[in-house]
């Protein structure tokens, strides 16, 4: 099989970086191995939501992202739990209710929270735990938005989960943009030197993948996009259904993370430019599917 497209689709998803300074972080091989330990998952969390101190609600970045991922894997015969806070549960009851999904979501609690996070691990036992747009903490113990904003009083710290699965044996993969989401700890030299803020609002976890994209819901997008090429089969919804689930966000009081307005944007970016990711990705998968059928008729 040719693997160009695990390059194509991370040039795709890294449209934007360099408004960031992100562009800079290189992981050589990363996303394919990311994609491949996710193929050979069993139970899959997948931890996303990033509070908006304005609105004191979620941002439209992450649940999508985290959304499209838990139903490829769901196709794919895994389970997944979708684990997330108080201020973006709504949204994923959302979008779970337009892909039509009975996925599990969890909503972890600002207090005790290391033993409801100890109780989930037991709970449900994954194999993997995945991050999309997750504040993570910093050096000094506190979670901050991209302008520095200090998060800390809002946010459940879900970095206990990946902590813990250190000591478990559980594989574990991130998806972020701007340095001070959980996993960018293993990018840290770059975020403090390239982001503005970096020092300060550097999340201090490492993952053992981490996926860089200039929106991390294109970052769960591109993963499925290489978790359909490699088994067969197309799991990227449409645009239609993109659409569908942004408007679902926003009736759930979702905002943009970066105006802080309840639009049909995603980090400042139109609907537009969101759609048209998709929709690159899908060609590349496309393509790629047509290839392997041509193959299995030659043979």
């Amino acid at each position: 099989m040719d693997k160009k497209y695990f390059l194509e689709i991370e040039n795709v998803m890294r449209k934007n970086l360099d408004k960031r300074g992100m562009d800079k972080i290189k992981l050589l091989g990363e996303f394919e191995r990311g994609v491949k330990d996710l193929l050979r998952s069993s139970t899959v969390f997948i931890v996303t939501g990033f509070v908006i101190r304005d609105s004191l609600t979620g941002e439209t970045d992450g649940p999508i992202g985290a959304i499209s991922l838990a139903s490829a894997l769901e196709k794919l015969g895994k389970k997944v739990v979708l684990i997330t806070d108080k201020y973006s549960k709504d949204m994923l009851y959302n979008c779970c209710m337009v892909k039509h999904m009975k996925t599990p979501i969890e909503v972890v609690p600002y207090n005790d929270t290391e033993e409801f996070c100890s109780d989930l691990l037991i709970k449900y036992n994954p194999s993997h735990i995945v991050g999309i747009e997750r504040s993570g903490r910093g050096k000094d113990g506190c979670c901050y938005s991209m302008r520095g904003e200090n998060l800390s009083d809002l946010v459940p710290n879900t970095d206990i989960l990946f902590e813990k699965s250190k000591e478990l044996g559980i594989r574990t993969l991130a998806v972020g943009d701007g340095g001070n989401e959980v996993g960018m700890g293993k990018v840290a030299p770059f975020v403090i030197n390239s982001v503005n803020k970096g020092s300060q609002i550097c999340a201090k976890i490492a993952t053992d993948h981490l996926i860089v994209a200039g929106v991390s819901n294109w970052g769960g997008h591109g993963l499925v996009a290489a978790l359909s090429i490699l088994s067969n089969v197309m799991l990227l919804h449409d645009a239609k259904t993109e659409i569908l689930l942004l408007e679902g966000m926003l009736r759930a009081g979702a905002v943009d993370g970066c105006t802080k307005k309840p639009t049909m944007s995603v980090d400042g970016l139109s609907l537009e430019e969101n759609v048209q990711i998709l929709e690159r990705l899908k060609r590349i998968v496309e393509e790629e599917l047509d290839k392997q059928e041509e193959k299995i008729l030659a043979v």
